[in-house]
C-alpha cells in the first residue's frame, strides 16, 4: 500500500513537472513563429537567410562553450543531487571550465569573422550574434535539469523569450535591422540566465572561491573527445544553412530557413523531451537495466505517436503554414513540395534522439563520438552533392538520408546492450 502511494506521488510529480517544463519549452517553440514572419516581412528572404547563418554560427560555437555540461554534467548532477558538496564542486568546476572556453571561443570566432571572406561580408551581424554564445555560457539549465528543477528552467525560458520577441517586434523596423535580431536573442538569454545563476548560487550557498583552476583544466581535457563529437553533431544540425547560403545565396538560404524553422520546432521539441527524461532514464538504467529500458520505451513511444499525428496535420496544411510565415502566394506554390519533403526529417529524427539517450545511458560515448564524426562528414558531403544537383530539394533529402544512416548505426551499437538485457530477464 505504501509503495503504491509513493509511486502515485512520484507519477503526479512527474506529470506536474512535465506540465511546467512543457510550458516553458512551448514558449521556445512559439517564439520563432512570432518573430520569423515579422523578420521575413520587414527584412525579406535575404535578410532572414543572413539571420539564419548568424544564428547557426552561434549555435555551433555554443557546443564548444557547453563542453559536455548538458551530457555528463547533467548526468553527474542527477546522480549526486543529494550531496551539496559534490554539487558545489561540479557547479564551480564546470562554470570555470566554460569561462575559459568562452574566452578562447570568442577570440577565435572574432578572428574567423574578420579573416574569412564569406563571414567578413556580414561581419557586424555575426559579431552581434556572439551575444547568443555569452547567454548560453551563463544559462544554468544544465544544472537545473540535473536537480530536476523544472520551475526555474521554465522561468529562464519564458523570460528570455519574452524579452527577445518584444524587442524584435519593437526595434526591427527596416530591412537593414536584420543585423540586430540575434543580438536581441542574446541579450534576453543573458538577463534570464543571470537570474537563474544567482538563484542557484544563493539557494545552495555556493562559494565561487572554492573553484580550482586545475579541476577545470582536467575537466576540459577529459571532455575533449566528447566535445569534438558534439561539435561535429552541431555542424550536422546547423551548418546546412551556411552551405545553402554559400551555394545558392542569401535568398535561397532564407527560403531554406523558413522550412528549416518548422523542422527546428520538432528538433527543439525532441531536444526538450530528451533533456526532460534523460536524467530519469540514466538513473533508472543505473539502478535496474530492464526497468530503465521499459521506462525509456514507454515514454518515447507515446511521445513519438503524438509527433506523428502533428506531422500529418502539418502535411495537409502546408500551404497555410507557409503563408503564415509571410511567404508570397507565388513563392508558396514552389515551396510547398519542398516543405512536404522536409517534414520527413522529424519522422526519423524522433527515433535517432530516442536511441541517443540509450547510447549515453549505457556509456557508449566512444562509439557515439565515432558515429557523430563520420555521419557529419557523410551528411555534409551528401548535402553539397545534392544541393548542386537538384537545388534546395537536395538539402532536405540529404538530411533524411543522414538520419536513416544514424539510426541504423545506433541500432547496431546498441544491439549488444539489448541482448544483454534480454539475457538478464531470462
Amino acid at each position: 500500500m505504501l509503495k503504491e502511494k509513493i509511486a502515485g506521488q512520484i507519477k503526479r510529480k512527474q506529470i506536474k513537472d512535465f506540465g511546467v517544463y512543457g510550458f516553458g519549452q512551448a514558449i521556445n517553440l512559439i517564439s520563432p513563429l512570432l518573430v520569423i514572419p515579422h523578420i521575413n516581412f520587414v527584412c525579406g528572404e535575404s535578410g532572414l537567410g543572413k539571420v539564419g547563418v548568424g544564428f547557426s554560427f552561434a549555435l555551433i560555437l555554443i557546443v564548444l562553450v557547453d563542453y559536455g555540461s548538458y551530457i555528463n554534467g547533467t548526468k553527474a548532477i542527477s546522480i549526486n543531487n543529494a550531496d551539496r558538496n559534490a554539487l558545489e564542486e561540479k557547479f564551480n568546476t564546470i562554470y570555470l571550465s566554460k569561462l575559459i572556453l568562452l574566452i578562447v571561443v570568442l577570440v577565435l570566432s572574432i578572428l574567423i569573422i574578420l579573416c574569412i571572406p564569406f563571414f567578413q561580408k556580414d561581419k557586424w551581424q555575426l559579431l552581434f550574434s556572439l551575444l547568443v554564445v555569452v547567454g548560453q555560457f551563463i544559462n544554468p539549465t544544465w544544472f537545473l535539469q540535473g536537480i530536476q528543477n523544472f520551475k526555474w528552467i521554465t522561468i529562464i525560458n519564458v523570460l528570455s523569450k519574452i524579452i527577445y520577441v518584444s524587442a524584435v517586434l519593437i526595434f526591427i523596423k527596416k530591412a537593414e535591422d536584420y543585423m540586430y535580431v540575434n543580438a536581441l536573442l542574446g541579450i534576453g538569454s543573458i538577463i534570464a540566465g543571470t537570474l537563474g545563476f544567482l538563484w542557484i548560487y544563493n539557494h545552495y550557498s555556493f562559494s565561487l572561491k572554492k573553484s580550482h583552476l586545475s579541476n577545470a583544466v582536467d575537466l576540459i581535457k577529459s571532455e575533449f573527445s566528447l566535445t569534438v563529437s558534439q561539435l561535429f553533431f552541431s555542424f550536422y544540425q546547423y551548418a546546412p544553412i551556411m552551405v545553402v547560403s554559400y551555394v545558392g545565396g542569401s535568398f535561397m538560404a532564407g527560403q531554406y530557413r523558413i522550412i528549416e524553422q518548422v523542422i527546428m520546432i520538432f528538433r527543439t521539441y525532441f531536444q526538450m523531451f530528451f533533456n526532460f527524461i534523460y536524467a530519469d532514464i540514466c538513473r533508472a538504467i543505473y539502478n535496474d537495466v530492464k526497468t530503465g529500458i521499459d521506462n525509456w520505451r514507454i515514454k518515447n513511444g507515446l511521445n513519438y505517436a503524438l509527433i506523428l499525428l502533428v506531422l500529418i496535420v502539418f502535411y495537409f496544411t502546408s500551404d497555410y503554414i507557409l503563408l503564415f510565415f509571410k511567404v508570397s502566394p507565388e513563392n508558396a506554390v514552389n515551396l510547398v513540395p519542398l516543405f512536404k519533403i522536409g517534414l520527413g526529417t522529424p519522422i526519423f529524427m524522433g527515433v535517432s534522439f530516442a536511441l541517443k539517450q540509450l547510447i549515453f545511458a549505457f556509456d557508449k560515448n566512444r562509439a557515439y563520438i565515432r558515429i557523430t564524426i563520420f555521419s557529419t562528414i557523410f551528411s555534409l558531403m551528401i548535402l553539397f552533392l545534392l544541393l548542386n544537383q537538384i537545388g534546395l530539394k537536395g538539402a532536405f533529402i540529404s538530411t533524411i538520408i543522414s538520419e536513416i544512416f544514424i539510426i541504423i548505426i545506433y541500432c547496431l551499437v546498441l544491439k549488444s546492450s539489448f541482448a544483454r538485457t534480454k539475457s538478464v530477464v531470462k
